[in-house]
């Protein structure tokens, strides 16, 4: 079953990325991040109140101790925003894919995750081949385009440490749910103290979102992907599952070229076929 939840979380994860890029181009970055921290973790606290017992146990410990989860999964948030609003999805999604590198290298070191020499060859070629995609076609960066690439490689650290702290506070509380259930409370609490002390409330003014339907819609399959990651990581090894979800780079390539119009090249249609194939391999030895 974690196989299946990964592979689904990699498809949420592939077409919110293409959402949020043609969402990002009229809003302001601060907003949008704000306001989706703010939907996507009412929805988690919500989910966790209906679906566990989380009320009846509730601790403050508890927060206190997601807190580190909840900073440095937010800052890979805001990165992600800001990666696809200053550079083209196909040139920053690669790049950040590389999260995947960082939650490999800690579950491996830190976990002992157990890998055939078959899965940890292919693995290494599937990450490489997510790295090697985003420096085909770069060429001469604009200044934006390298802002996008810098916010990128943020991403690419603050969320693949994240992707591991998922799977220790999984294995601590037992129920996903019940971590993002004092994950999501944790940053409702951080933006209402920014806004508190910034009186920035038009900020989480969804009025005054533009594509509001685009907006909303990333945060459906933002939630999607990040719920389905977290299941995946309850039987499944965080090194493996973050390799299995990185192959949402597929789809965010192929959707940026028909949906937004992108161009690719032959090389990197190539890549992505060896991508697919390092995927499958790693399906089949599971």
């Amino acid at each position: 079953m974690w196989l299946y939840l990964s592979l689904l979380s990699a498809i949420f994860s592939g077409f919110s990325t293409i959402v949020m890029k043609k969402c990002s181009k009229d809003n302001f970055s601060l907003r949008l991040s704000l306001l989706g921290l703010l939907i996507g973790n009412v929805a988690y606290v919500i989910i966790g109140i209906i679906a566990t017992n989380v009320i009846v146990d509730f601790d403050i410990v508890n927060l206190i101790k997601i807190l580190p989860l909840s900073i440095i999964q937010t800052i890979g948030y805001v990165c992600a925003i800001l990666s696809v609003k200053y550079a083209s999805v196909s040139t920053v999604s690669p790049i950040r894919k590389g999260n995947t590198v960082v939650t490999l290298i800690l579950g491996i070191l830190i976990l002992k995750d157990t890998f055939t020499d078959m899965q940890l060859v292919v693995s290494v070629i599937l990450v490489a081949l997510t790295i090697l995609l985003a420096k085909s076609e770069r060429g001469k960066s604009t200044q934006n385009e390298n802002k996008g690439i810098f916010y990128a490689y943020g991403f690419v650290l603050f969320n693949g440490i994240a992707g591991f702290l998922n799977k220790i506070y999984i294995g601590k509380f037992g129920n996903p749910l019940i971590v993002t259930f004092y994950y999501g409370l944790a940053i409702i609490i951080g933006v209402i103290l920014y806004c508190l002390l910034t009186k920035k409330w038009e900020y989480i003014d969804i009025k005054k979102i533009n594509h509001k339907g685009l907006f909303l819609f990333h945060s459906v399959l933002d939630l999607g992907a990040n719920l389905s990651s977290r299941f995946s990581l309850v039987n499944g090894q965080v090194s493996t599952v973050s390799v299995i979800t990185s192959s949402s780079i597929v789809i965010t390539i192929l959707a940026s070229r028909f949906i937004l119009k992108e161009k690719i090249s032959l090389k990197k249609y190539l890549m992505i076929l060896g991508i697919f194939v390092c995927m499958l391999i790693l399906a089949l030895t599971k």
